[in-house]
């Protein structure tokens, strides 16, 4: 169930969410859209598949407003429509992915994006900091200077059992299968993912917030080429409290 106001146009938006996967990569990246570009909270989304929370606003101690397991948020100035998922996933997955993609469907949103990350030890060459990326964007498929300016690489796998090629992205959640879900009802997506280890995954975060914004121009960017970053006020509490003094 996704409640939304029907009088929120998002034809034409970009939708972006995370898979929840190793290192949280995807959900610290949509923290950082959510409080860099000021993105306001619109609706949420209950489905089974992810176990219920609810909690304070992450973005705002003096606000009133909760968050649940699965929030969307929304920026007018840059045709942007975010779902920030807060919780693992359980059970079936085609429930979610059907309401996901009537919601698409039915708001004429014009793409997905979806965040996350795989296994540091899958990556072959460990000196290759390249993003990887999977797309059914034509106009991104198309534009071979824009992806030659991002330095992205295509994912392939190869088979362990046979000498063929796949785009399964291990530890990356349900990337996967909703990128061959959203293929398959011929909706443009496009998979954007770093190798990482579990820990702290802030840097991780931040490379692939620089690289995005370099292909949707969302944040400003000096003559540098820098964007000035701010952490979400929860980030304050990423490990948890200092252990206690009268430990030691």
């Amino acid at each position: 169930m996704i409640k939304l106001p029907e009088t929120i146009d998002l034809e034409n938006y970009t939708l972006i969410l995370p898979s929840v996967a190793v290192g949280n990569v995807g959900q610290l990246c949509v923290d950082l859209l959510i409080s860099n570009l000021n993105l306001s909270k619109v609706g949420s989304m209950w489905n089974s598949m992810f176990i219920p929370i609810c909690g304070l606003d992450p973005y705002n101690e003096n606000s009133t407003s909760l968050c649940t397991n699965a929030d969307f948020y929304l920026g007018a100035t840059f045709k942007l429509i975010v779902l920030q998922l807060r919780s693992p996933y359980i059970g079936n997955s085609t429930d979610f992915f059907n309401k996901l993609t009537q919601f698409v469907q039915q708001r004429k949103i014009k793409k997905i994006i979806i965040l996350t990350s795989s296994y540091d030890y899958e990556c072959a060459d460990k000196s290759d900091t390249s993003l990887r990326y999977l797309t059914s964007d034509d106009l991104l498929l198309n534009d071979e200077k824009l992806l030659e300016e991002l330095h992205w690489k295509k994912h392939t796998r190869k088979s362990l059992i046979e000498s063929t090629e796949n785009h399964y992205i291990p530890g990356g959640g349900f990337a996967n299968n909703l990128y061959d879900y959203l293929l398959s009802m011929k909706i443009p997506t496009t998979v954007l993912f770093c190798y990482c280890s579990e820990g702290d995954n802030i840097s991780d975060a931040l490379r692939i917030i620089i690289s995005l914004n370099k292909w949707l121009n969302l944040l400003e960017t000096s003559a540098k080429g820098n964007i000035n970053i701010k952490f979400p006020l929860s980030w304050e509490y990423l490990f948890g409290n200092p252990p206690a003094s009268e430990i030691y």
